[in-house]
């Protein structure tokens, strides 16, 4: 079964380097650009830290900013553990 994510597009603030952030329960969600390199494809990359710095980010480029988003967003739910079997550390 597949699983559709969606961002809270709203909630991200775009920043003067180009990436996104946003402040969600607590989290400090954070969104760039990888460019293509020799080693590693192009993408959008995510990254979280949390109350008691807590940190999480993504293990993967995605091409689409809202799915990169929509992981981000995963850390910051309240009901997180619901979400553990995507992983996300």
């Amino acid at each position: 079964m597949s699983v559709l994510m969606h961002a809270t597009v709203s909630a991200w603030n775009r920043q003067e380097d180009g990436s996104y952030a946003a402040e969600i329960n607590g989290w400090g969600l954070h969104v760039r650009w990888r460019p293509e390199t020799a080693t590693e494809g192009r993408g959008f990359l995510w990254s979280a830290e949390g109350p008691g710095g807590l940190k999480r980010h993504a293990h993967e480029a995605h091409e689409e900013i809202e799915v990169a988003m929509a992981e981000a967003e995963m850390c910051a739910a309240p009901n997180r553990e619901a979400h553990e079997s995507k992983t996300i550390d």
